[in-house]
C-alpha cells in the first residue's frame, strides 16, 4: 500500500517537474517578446524626437503634417506601453504560478522521504 502510494507521489512529481519546465519556457517566450517590445518602443521614441527637433518655420501643409506624424507615433507608443503592461501583468502571474508549483513539488519531495522512511522501517 505505502509503495503504491509512493508511485503515486514519485508520478505527480515529474507531472509537476514537467509544468515547471514548461512554465519556464513561457516565461522565456514572454521575456524575449518584452524585449522585443521595448527595442521597437525605443526606435519609435528616437524617430519621434528626430521629427520633434525640427525647427523653423513650416507652411500649413508641412505642420499638419508633423502633427499627423507625431500622434501616429504618440498613437503607437501607446500601444507598445499597453503590450509592456500585459507582458509584465502576464510574466508575474506566471512567477506566481511558478513559485506555487515549487511549493507543490517541495511538498511533494517531503511526502515522498516520509513514505520511504515508513518504507524502510517495515522491512
Amino acid at each position: 500500500m505505502l509503495n503504491r502510494l509512493l508511485k503515486l507521489k514519485q508520478r505527480r512529481e515529474q507531472s509537476l517537474r514537467v509544468w515547471l519546465v514548461q512554465l519556464a519556457a513561457d516565461d522565456a517566450r514572454l521575456a524575449a517578446r518584452q524585449t522585443a517590445v521595448l527595442d521597437a518602443r525605443r526606435e519609435l521614441q528616437g524617430a519621434w524626437r528626430a521629427l520633434a527637433a525640427h525647427s523653423g518655420q513650416f507652411s500649413q501643409s508641412a505642420l499638419e503634417q508633423l502633427r499627423s506624424e507625431l500622434a501616429c507615433h504618440e498613437r503607437q507608443d501607446e500601444s507598445l506601453q499597453n503590450q509592456l503592461d500585459s507582458l509584465v501583468s502576464e510574466r508575474l502571474q506566471l512567477a506566481q504560478t511558478r513559485a506555487e508549483q515549487e511549493g507543490m513539488l517541495r511538498k511533494n519531495l517531503r511526502e515522498q522521504e516520509k513514505l520511504r522512511l515508513l518504507i524502510g522501517g517495515q522491512q
